[in-house]
Parts: structure tokens; C-alpha cells; sequence
């Protein structure tokens, strides 16, 4: 009985054990398969986009990287943490700010200046007060005389609580009162950063808001090191709370330093994807990705690689980059955590709508639009891309195209599922519209004969009335989508125009003739030029326009070429086939009569050949047949025309 017992017993503990695990199985499986909700609303703006994250501790050298064009002012960097002064006797041997600053001009990026990085040592070597006096000193006047714009603030001490030695004295009270009043002294305008602890600590940040309370001395912008997304929200509510308990406003928050706790995923696409998505959900005015690899300064926070080549962490910054217009509202299933999350842009110029996501997840994600703004219509297309990322030094080429369709909306709600393959991946869906109407920009369409003003292009956004390859007006004119206009001509120009931009505009034609166009333009090289198309039909060749001045403020009126019209409406096209023409207006009217002056010349280079017929219309090379009548136009490479005669015609109608 007692054997039999414990058999029993044995086997029914072997049941209960087999049943636990099977109950601990299916809970595993479920958490890793089931599906996550990730909410979206774009019509709801946060604020504009501020790539509040796009930058870097000690991320930029005096030589590093490269090509700053390419790698850095593509990803719209927007802070950048560098030493007051590097080199021998500092911190830190290399990226001195002022070099940096230099660098960085005509980009979008600013530097925060770490005045502890004077000292030298780690913990700092304090030199006592004078000393520290006359060095912070050299650096204000150092930033006042530089004539650069482009620095954001000085943080005035780095990690208190561990660089600063009680043997200095009290750090409120020896080093941040009095630097704070030098500052405010000798650069009174100037944004001052701190405290910069290493990791957030409420009882550290209540001493230290108290103590500037009482002494009159708040940073403009409070900052804090941020290891792991998921601690975030716990830290910025903890300091609005301080900041009401001592009767203080809400502080623009930095974060000078972030990645994760696990130091070799610094830069990771699936990683920093939270941290984004937290950091611009909360109005976050600056972050920085972190340093962890000391002997790799100047790689942007691990995003190149060690070689300086685009990592999977570089893409996903560019797609950041790329964000224009404003930042919508996105809710992760978890805010307290660093599991999937996503942030969003919306552009209603540029007709486009980004949602980037990523996290500390594996499986199905439920993409949930709950409000579709009305720009997107009734279609919209759809494409789903990806960055992979296998760790900080192995370069990633370029991102993976996942899906692509196009999708009727019914209602103003959609659901996209993603599928995330690895934690250290990132995903973008990228949604257009596909059916935007076109209007012209002051209502009704431009008559013919008359002007086109090139900046009145019709309204309809990016892809559809214009293309341009930025998606920011470079010359800040006129109107506010991503056409660069500029200030020139008549009053207003196109300019910083590129090979492959193009524009169109809504014409009415009064009366079906033949029409002599003449195009207003400013150009400082050989070889610039534009296309002009009627109803998607060319008009023209590709019209290489003569160096007009190296003064971009001289216009030149230029003939482009006489043609018949019909009737009516139809769209006309400015496309650009060469890099840096500024386009003034086209002018249009009727040709019936008309004196050409046709200079002979014996020039061999005079090598392409246009062909017009007795009217003027200009014909394509496979309709020039037998003995038919016409005027031949030589050019050379570039674009120096002549003529075989002096004619003096009328054109026939």
C-alpha cells in the first residue's frame, strides 16, 4: 500500500508538473505571437517636426565625418554635444566646438558647449575658482567673436555626481551659482544647461531645483542622461512634479546623452525607435545619442561604423531626417516600456504620411489609423520598408523595400499589420495619396498671351503640381511647401533648382496662334536648363541656357523658342535638365510677325541642330522629309546658337 502510495503520488506530481509547463508554454508562445496595437492619429499635431533627437555626443570631429553634406546635414542633425575645447591638457583630444561649429554651417545643426570638458581627467580636475573663472571666460568671448549662430547653449557641468569632488566644496554653491552668474554676465542672451546627471535621481534633481529656486539661478533647459527608453516617462513626470512643488514653470528638457543599457546597441534602428517616439511625444527640446566607444568619436553616436560607412542606425535616422510638416500623435500599447512604439509625421504640402516603428519586440503589429486626415482622398498607396542592423560596425548599403500596394479607404480608419522580424529592426510605412486634385494657385487658370510667373505653380503638393528633391523651401519666399523660391527678378524667383525638379501650371489659351516664348533667368554657369512640356507633350528640347551673369541677382531675358497653341486649357511643364537656373517667369505672346536675326558662322562645334518649319514650330528630327521648306538652328555644348542666314519671314496662320 505505502509502494503503491508513492507511485501514485510520484505520478500524480508528474502530472501537475507537465500540466504547469504546458500552462507556462502556451503563456510563452502567446506573448511572443499575439498581436500588439499600435494607435495613430495624424490628425492630431503635436508640434511641427524638430528631429528633436537627430544628434550626438562628441558625434562630430574637426575631419569626422567625412562628408558632412551626405552623412549629417541629410539627417537634419539638430544638436550636437561637443567639449568647450579639446586637445592636450583637456578632457577630451578631440571635436572642440568652435570646430564643430564651423563644420556645421549652412546645415541644420547647433552645438551645446560642455564647459566641463576644459578641465582635464575624469573625475574633472578641479583647478579651483580663478582658474575656472578665467577659462569659462575665454570660452564666452571665444563664442561672441566666432560669428557663428549656430551654438545652442552651454551645459555647465557634466555628471555632478561623480566628476565633481566634495573636496571642491559645495557644487550648488561653489560652481554652478557663480558659473551661472558669469554666464548670464558676459553672454546674457545665452540658453544654460543642467545639471546633466548621469542617469535621473528625484531626490538629486529636488536638492538641486531647490537650491535654484532660492538662489535665482534655473537653467533654461534641464537636462539628464538617459539610459533605457522605458524609464523616461517615470523620470519627466517625477521632475513636473518638483517643478510644481517649487512653484517653477515647465522646463525644456534635454537629454544630452541616451541609448540603451546594453552599451553595444548604441545606435540600433529597433533600439532608438522608443526612445524617438517617447522623446517627441513629450516635447522633448534636444537629445543625444551617446558615446560609449571612446576610440570612435566623430561616428555620430555609433550610426557609421567604425570605418565611417552608413550603418542600419544611419538609415533610420535619415528616415527621421526626412520628416516634414508635423508630428502626430502615436500611442504605444506601453509607454513604460521600451517594447514596440512608433512615431509619425504628416505633410499636407507635400502630400505624404511617415510612421516609423520599432522596439524591444518580435511578431505581428496592428498599425490602427484612427483618423485619416482629408488630403489622402480616396486611395492612397502604401509601401512598407525596412532597416536591418546586425551590430554598430557592420554597414548597411541601403533599406529593404518589405511590401507595396495601393488602398481604397472606406471611412477615415485603416489598419496596416507589420510584421517585426528582430528587436534590432526598424520599419517605415510610407503612405501617398493617388488621387489629389489640381488647382491653379490663384484660382484661375494663367492666360495665354501673358506671363507665368514661375513661383505660381498650381496647388496640389509634392509629386503631383511640383517635384523637388528637398523637401524644405531652401529660399524661404512666398509660399511654404517644398519648392526653393527665392527673391529675384520681378520680385519673386524658382531657385537652387536641381536636374529632374519640375513644375506645373494651368494655362488658358485666348486664341489658337503661334506664340513666341521667352523665359526671364538668372544662371552664374554654363550648361543650366530647362524643358518645357504642353499636356505632357514637349515644347521644347532641352534648352541649355547661356551663362547670364556670375551675379545671381542679373536676370536676362532669353527667346526659348516659338510654337503653335491650341485653344483652351492645358497644363504646362517646367522640367529642369540642368542643376542651377533661377526662373523668373515665361513670357508668352503671339509671334505673327516677327524679325529673327540669323548670324552666320563657320564654327565646326556648332554640332546639334534644331529644325522649324515656316511657321516657327519647331520639328522633331523624323518629320524633317524631302524638299520642305526650313530655318536650321545650330548649337554648340553650350549653348551658343547660330544661323545660316538673315531672314525676315512672316509666319503663316
Amino acid at each position: 500500500m505505502t509502494g503503491n502510495h508513492k507511485i501514485k503520488t510520484v505520478m500524480k506530481n508528474i502530472i501537475r508538473i507537465f500540466i504547469i509547463c504546458i500552462l507556462f508554454a502556451s503563456i510563452t508562445i502567446e506573448n511572443v505571437f499575439s498581436v500588439e496595437t499600435l494607435k495613430v492619429d495624424l490628425s492630431d499635431s503635436i508640434r511641427p517636426a524638430t528631429h528633436c533627437a537627430s544628434g550626438a555626443l562628441y558625434g562630430i570631429t574637426a575631419d569626422l565625418p567625412r562628408d558632412i553634406t551626405g552623412l549629417v546635414a541629410s539627417l537634419k542633425g539638430n544638436v550636437y554635444v561637443q567639449p568647450a575645447i579639446s586637445g592636450n591638457g583637456h578632457q577630451q583630444p578631440i571635436g572642440d566646438a568652435f570646430d564643430v561649429a564651423k563644420r556645421l554651417q549652412g546645415t541644420t545643426g547647433k552645438v551645446q558647449i560642455r564647459l566641463a570638458d576644459i578641465l582635464p581627467g575624469w573625475p574633472y580636475k578641479w583647478p579651483g575658482w580663478n582658474s575656472w573663472e578665467s577659462s569659462v571666460t575665454q570660452i564666452i568671448q571665444k563664442k561672441l567673436n566666432s560669428g557663428y549662430a549656430n551654438f545652442d547653449g552651454y551645459e555647465i557641468w557634466n555628471e555632478p555626481y561623480g566628476t565633481w569632488q566634495d573636496s571642491n566644496g559645495d557644487f550648488h554653491s561653489s560652481l554652478w551659482k557663480p558659473t551661472y552668474n558669469l554666464i548670464r554676465k558676459l553672454d546674457p542672451n545665452a540658453k544654460i544647461i543642467g545639471p546633466s546627471f548621469a542617469y535621473y535621481n528625484s531626490t538629486r534633481m529636488d536638492k538641486f531645483l531647490e537650491y535654484c529656486k532660492n538662489n535665482n539661478c534655473e537653467p533654461d533647459v534641464i537636462c539628464w542622461h538617459q539610459w533605457g527608453s522605458g524609464g523616461f516617462i517615470g523620470a519627466l513626470e517625477n521632475l513636473r512634479s518638483l517643478e510644481k512643488k517649487y512653484g517653477m514653470k515647465e522646463h525644456p528638457v534635454s537629454i544630452n546623452e541616451y541609448s540603451s543599457e546594453t552599451h553595444t546597441y548604441e545606435g540600433c534602428p529597433g533600439v532608438s525607435v522608443p526612445f524617438i517616439a517617447k522623446f517627441e511625444r513629450n516635447k522633448v527640446e534636444s537629445a543625444m545619442i551617446s558615446w560609449w566607444f571612446t576610440n570612435l568619436p566623430g561616428r555620430l553616436g555609433s550610426l557609421l561604423t567604425a570605418n565611417n560607412e552608413k550603418g542600419g542606425g544611419w538609415w533610420l535616422y535619415k528616415w527621421y531626417g526626412d520628416m516634414t510638416g508635423y508630428m502626430a500623435r502615436v500611442t504605444p500599447p506601453n509607454d513604460r516600456s521600451e517594447r514596440v512604439d512608433g512615431f509619425a509625421a504628416v505633410d499636407e504640402m507635400d502630400n505624404y504620411a511617415s510612421i516609423i516603428i520599432g522596439g524591444n519586440s518580435v511578431g505581428d503589429v496592428d498599425v490602427v489609423f484612427s483618423k485619416l486626415p482629408a488630403f489622402l482622398g480616396g486611395k492612397v498607396h502604401v509601401k512598407i520598408e525596412r532597416v536591418t542592423w546586425k551590430d554598430k560596425d557592420t554597414p548597411v548599403a541601403f533599406t529593404d523595400l518589405v511590401s507595396e500596394t495601393d488602398v481604397v479607404l472606406n471611412g477615415t480608419t485603416l489598419t496596416i499589420p507589420v510584421k517585426i522580424e528582430s528587436q534590432f529592426y526598424a520599419y517605415r510605412i510610407y503612405m501617398t495619396p493617388l488621387d489629389v486634385p489640381q488647382t491653379p494657385y490663384k484660382g484661375e487658370p494663367i492666360l495665354i498671351p501673358g506671363i507665368v510667373e514661375a513661383e505660381d505653380y498650381d496647388v496640389a503638393g509634392q509629386g503631383f503640381s511640383y517635384m523637388d528633391n528637398e523637401t524644405e523651401n531652401k529660399g524661404g519666399e512666398y509660399r511654404t511647401d517644398g519648392v526653393d523660391i527665392v527673391q529675384g527678378g520681378s520680385g519673386y524667383a524658382i531657385g537652387y533648382t536641381e536636374k529632374g525638379e519640375w513644375m506645373e501650371y494651368t494655362i488658358q489659351v485666348a486664341a489658337t496662334d503661334v506664340y513666341a516664348i521667352t523665359a526671364n533667368v538668372s544662371n552664374s554657369a554654363e550648361l543650366d536648363g530647362f524643358r518645357l512640356y504642353l499636356d505632357g507633350r514637349e515644347l521644347t528640347n532641352d534648352y541649355q541656357i547661356p551663362q547670364v551673369s556670375e551675379d545671381w541677382s542679373v536676370y536676362e531675358e532669353i527667346p526659348i523658342v516659338t510654337t503653335r497653341l491650341e485653344e483652351g486649357i492645358h497644363e504646362l511643364k517646367i522640367e529642369i535638365v540642368g542643376s542651377y537656373v533661377n526662373i523668373d517667369w515665361l513670357r508668352f505672346e503671339k509671334a505673327s510677325s516677327t524679325d529673327l536675326n540669323f548670324i552666320h558662322t563657320d564654327d565646326e562645334e556648332m554640332n546639334e541642330y534644331s529644325y522649324y518649319d515656316l511657321n516657327g514650330i519647331q520639328l522633331k528630327s523624323n518629320e524633317i522629309y524631302g524638299e520642305k521648306p526650313c530655318i536650321v538652328v545650330k548649337q554648340n555644348k553650350i549653348g551658343v546658337k547660330s544661323y545660316e542666314k538673315k531672314l525676315k519671314f512672316s509666319y503663316l496662320k
